[in-house]
């Protein structure tokens, strides 16, 4: 398997390998370095040292400062002679130690033997020899096994940082690709960094979140899908003896109002509701663009009040209108007082199990160009987190028996005007609902 640990681990284990070579090397020669000048400066010492005490430059003084230095002590003098009974070179080869540059450093005359060269006093020298020192010996002293130590050391956490900085977390991508369309899924730890692992990991956030985007959109595609075959087969079926029970009530109006006139209202009141749910099965199935005309906000939405009073009443609801006539916009009427009449029917079921009051007022604003922000606020419950999140959503209800199509449809006929629908909950506690809508200039 080429894997990238492998890609990674060959080079790396080369680089190792050739810088323990190379401070091997260096060390070696830094080594040899440094020993040398020591035994140049050995030479100096102990040529200094028999020139303040006058020593005889003898082979007994000789053999006495070479057990003491545990080297090889010559004293040459300027005919080129050797000590008595010195080394069995030739005057020659002393000739060539004789040439060497006095207090000039180490020098190897042959392979195996190092030489100093002191002067004592003019014409005459002291020599100090020793073998050589090979610089594999430099391997076992301790200066170099710590260096070496330190530089593996290094080496080890330079691979860790290597495989926990790049390898685990693309094996972590790698294990959690297969999954990349699990909404339940968290985002990437790796997402936060700044380098090109993290823009990795953005970018399968990204691509996760898109498809879960696309997910719930053909998701909620089918859903239309279905509702428009099951509206075209019920629009007809159900509107027809609608339409018939609200033209027999209108009837009755007329001939038994002073009796029943409560009962009639709410049988009317209830039509509507039916009406209005299947008019937005309709504007689900088949959007069309609203036909847009100078309107009134105020008298919208007094319209809308005055027909669900009754149903408010029954609930002990108190609806407080606070708008005036003059807010102007270009809109639809009848999909806007589908809007609101959405708005106000939710309020109102939000409260029917102990009454409350359901404020509607008006303001506005010049951000982003002038707009009026029509507030519907109850005294309710309020909304969930879950709920102002994805409370538009189309069949999205926490309501028993709800089918979560309302605020999903009063959304879209909103947003079809060139405004925004707004869920939170009120400083009170209630719910807030606030539609943004363009003033009409």
């Amino acid at each position: 398997m080429n894997s990238l640990t492998r890609r990674l681990t060959l080079p790396f284990v080369a680089f190792v390998v050739a810088g323990s070579l190379a401070l091997v090397l260096w060390i070696g020669v830094e080594e040899r370095r440094q020993s040398r000048g020591q035994f140049s400066a050995m030479a100096r010492t102990n040529a200094a040292f028999v020139r303040s005490q006058n020593l005889p430059t003898s082979e007994r003084t000789a053999q006495a400062l070479g057990e003491v230095l545990g080297v090889r002590v010559y004293f040459l003098d300027a005919l080129n002679e050797w000590t008595p009974n010195g080394p069995s070179w030739t005057k020659s080869s002393a000739a060539e130690y004789r040439a060497l540059p006095v207090d000039g450093g180490v020098f190897m005359p042959e392979t195996s033997t190092e030489a100093a060269v002191a002067s004592i006093a003019q014409g005459r020298s002291l020599v100090l020899l020793r073998a050589a020192e090979p610089l594999t010996e430099f391997l076992s002293r301790p200066r170099t096994l710590g260096v070496l130590g330190a530089f593996w050391a290094l080496s080890i956490a330079l691979a860790w940082v290597l495989v926990s900085g790049i390898v685990r977390p693309l094996r972590g991508f790698a294990a959690r690709l297969p999954h990349i369309a699990d909404e339940n899924s968290e985002p990437l730890p790796e997402a936060s960094r700044t380098d090109e692992i993290g823009q990795l990991a953005r970018a399968y956030d990204s691509t996760r979140a898109k498809l879960a985007d696309e997910r719930r959109a053909r998701e909620q595609a089918e859903r239309l899908a279905t509702l428009g075959k099951m509206t075209t087969g019920l629009a007809h079926e159900i509107n027809n003896p609608v339409s018939a029970i609200k033209l027999h009530t209108q009837l009755l109006e007329g001939e038994i109002a002073d009796v029943h006139g409560e009962r009639l209202s709410i049988i009317l009141a209830e039509t509507a509701k039916i009406e209005s749910l299947v008019s937005q099965w309709m504007f689900l199935a088949r959007p069309q663009p609203p036909q847009l005309a100078p309107c009134d906000l105020a008298v919208l939405i007094s319209a809308s009040v005055k027909t669900l009073m009754p149903a408010a009443a029954h609930a002990n609801v108190e609806i407080v209108n606070q708008l005036v006539p003059g807010l102007a916009v270009n809109g639809d009427r009848r999909r806007l007082a589908q809007a609101f009449d959405n708005i106000i029917i939710n309020a109102i079921h939000a409260m029917s199990a102990s009454g409350g009051e359901l404020k509607i007022e008006c303001r506005t604003t010049n951000e982003n160009g002038r707009k009026y922000i029509v507030l519907f606020t109850d005294i309710g419950a309020g909304f969930s987190t879950t709920a102002i999140a994805k409370g538009t959503e189309l069949f999205f209800s926490e309501k028993e028996g709800g089918m979560g199509i309302g605020l999903s449809v009063t959304s879209e006929i909103v947003r079809a005007h060139g405004g925004e629908l707004r869920l939170a909950n009120a400083t009170s506690g209630g719910a807030e609902v606030s539609l943004h809508l363009p003033a009409l200039n």
